[in-house]
């Protein structure tokens, strides 16, 4: 079989971005493209060890090396080793969802070095293939995240207000779906007890939001909701300019006052904000 370098290079380069994307939605960083478009190239030319005779610890230390510097391309030092293994999991794990593939349409293939290199298989059936497995990648980190998020129900919450941050008891309420309308954000609810600490009020972020009117650096609006008595209204909100959930960072997020208390908490978390919002862009 005749092996052909550009193949090679974009074959791994689309399926090492497609892992680098995923590795960020399991560790909650976001590559920016630039950062994961070099990261992806670096598994490109990383491929290229398909042609170099290395045997075993060598081998392995070179595509562990590999790793790494992809991992650093695209998410930067922190927490360096904890995200090069996430990829490299998800990077075995799909070697075999390949492998499997391989055996079913019974494809032509060289594997060499940890490379799989696919020969006859037309670029319709590639790009099916590659969607199909893309998605149950997809599936299964979102299946990861949710049950994440079902072991922290509760923890810290920061948000920062007005150039100042405030720290709440909060929890994770799989009943609260609120978006604020405008910009389809998330929305968390505050009660009177954590409201009674900021520098102002529920009815002055009111006044503000129905003369459409911003004040004190804060952007406020009308958040509508609906219970499942089927009461209705409308809710004063302002927008966090950050907010962290047990010390890791969250999503955009709107909060909404709500007249009433929680118990032992003073936060109801929306569960958006969990599942797909713990992301920081690297």
């Amino acid at each position: 079989m005749v092996v052909y370098g550009e193949y090679l290079f974009a074959e791994n380069f689309i399926a090492g971005g497609l892992l680098l994307w995923l590795t960020g939605r399991m560790t909650g960083y976001r590559p920016r493209p630039g950062r994961l478009a070099l990261a992806a190239a670096v598994c490109g030319v990383g491929s290229f060890i398909i042609f170099v005779p290395l045997t075993g610890l060598l081998s392995a230390g070179v595509r562990i090396a590999i790793g790494l510097v992809a991992a650093l391309a695209a998410f930067g030092p922190g927490q360096l080793l904890k995200k090069t293994a996430v990829l490299l999991i998800l990077t075995f794990a799909s070697g075999g969802a390949v492998m499997a593939l391989l055996l079913w349409q019974q494809e032509p293939a060289i594997t060499h070095q940890g490379i799989i290199y696919i020969d006859a298989i037309t670029y319709m059936k590639l790009l099916c293939f590659g969607t199909v497995a893309l998605g149950l990648s997809y599936w299964f980190v979102r299946l990861v995240r949710r049950r994440s998020t079902g072991l922290a129900l509760h923890g810290s919450v920061r948000l920062s207000l007005g150039g100042r941050s405030y720290d709440f008891c909060g929890y994770v309420d799989s009943g609260n779906s609120l978006r604020e309308p405008c910009s389809g954000e998330p929305v968390v609810l505050l009660d009177k007890k954590g409201a009674r600490r900021l520098p102002f009020t529920a009815e002055e972020l009111l006044s503000l939001a129905e003369r459409g009117a911003d004040g004190d650096g804060l952007r406020v609006a009308l958040i509508p909701y609906r219970t499942v008595g089927e009461s209705y209204g409308l809710l004063p909100g302002v927008r966090a300019e950050s907010m962290t959930f047990s010390g890791k960072p969250a999503g955009a997020a709107w909060v909404a006052f709500y007249d009433g208390c929680f118990g032992d908490y003073e936060v109801l978390i929306n569960k958006d904000i969990l599942e797909g919002g713990l992301l920081k862009d690297v």
